[in-house]
């Protein structure tokens, strides 16, 4: 009996001595990392290849309305003239509806979200008609009072210009308006240095026009809308140029590029952009051609078609030029 005493004596004070347990440490709250900031997305390339068209084309009227992109007319790898007209949604190129006449040196222009085109040669004949796109097919409205291609159709204000251009015989220094809420061509001041193949640009007080030939000139001239005179403050491009494009972009900025030497007997990499009064040039020309027009698709210049060579030398080529003082 006293040795179980003993014993239980024993374990109580080995149990009483023991040291407790270690709690263990509660796991740290778990602290969110700071969640990676998005890449940035890549910068758009000032100057981009796009889908090219159907067939090759040289000396084309463009313009833009809709979100679509129309290349119209023109000559084919044979000379002819063409009724060809070119859709191009932002994804794929489709035909539209057949200008009423086949020719090459019209001009377009886009003006109260309708596509317009007028003038151009059809096969070796002046033409001055005038059409406008209405949907799915074209109607005709009233004729320039002078027969016209190689010309520029400009919109600025609420008018459209038909400025420059030649015909079988020689250049054609007169200007007309065309005001679409009366449906008729006025006569207005001409050209204080009339010439052809001319690139044509609208801003908020003038229509204006670059380059051109007979001879080739770096000249630009812009028709004040308010007063319809003329006026000469734009500076020279950097380099004479005939049969280029020009366009301005939404916000005013201005564009030329492309087209043939003083020569005519090579093709220029020009590519400028308008600050002011004076043209900056920092890159050639992706894919240089003559004979295109340019129009704005969303918010990039588009070339399509034109000549790769002085002459007859059509391309389906397409590039898009963006605006780099809206990136």
């Amino acid at each position: 009996m006293r040795c179980a005493l003993l014993v239980a004596c024993i374990l109580l004070t080995a149990c009483s001595s023991a040291s407790p347990a270690q709690k263990r440490p509660a796991p740290s709250p778990s602290v969110a990392s700071p969640a990676s900031p998005a890449p940035s997305p890549s910068p758009q390339p000032l100057q981009r290849p796009e889908p090219a068209l159907p067939a090759p084309v040289e000396e084309t009227a463009a313009a833009a309305a809709g979100g679509k992109l129309y290349v119209m007319g023109g000559f084919n790898a044979a000379g002819a003239s063409l009724s060809s007209v070119y859709i191009f949604d932002g994804t794929s190129w489709t035909s539209g509806p057949r200008l009423p006449v086949a020719v090459d040196h019209p001009s377009a222009a886009t003006l109260n979200g309708f596509v317009y085109i007028a003038g151009g040669h059809s096969n070796g004949r002046d033409s001055a008609r005038f059409f406008r796109l209405d949907d799915d097919h074209w109607t005709e409205l009233a004729s320039m009072h002078f027969a016209r291609g190689g010309h520029a159709l400009v919109a600025a204000g609420e008018k459209l210009y038909a400025i420059g251009g030649n015909t079988i015989r020689a250049d054609v220094g007169t200007t007309e308006s065309f005001d679409p809420r009366t449906g008729a061509w006025s006569a207005i001041s001409p050209m204080p240095d009339p010439r052809n193949h001319v690139s044509g640009f609208g801003t908020e007080q003038a229509a204006c026009v670059a380059g051109g030939r007979s001879p080739t000139t770096p000249r630009v001239d812009c028709l004040l809308t308010s007063t319809a005179t003329w006026s000469h403050t734009i500076g020279d491009m950097p380099r004479p140029a005939s049969g280029g494009g020009a366009v301005s972009f939404p916000n005013g900025d201005v564009i030329v590029m492309g087209g043939e030497d003083a020569s005519e007997t090579r093709i220029i990499d020009q590519l400028a952009f308008l600050r002011g009064d004076i043209w900056i040039s920092s890159q050639k020309m992706l894919s240089p051609r003559h004979g295109f027009q340019l129009a704005v698709l969303g918010d990039r210049a588009w070339a399509c078609g034109g000549g790769s060579a002085p002459g007859l030398h059509p391309v389906a080529t397409c590039t898009s030029v963006g605006d780099p003082a809206a990136s």
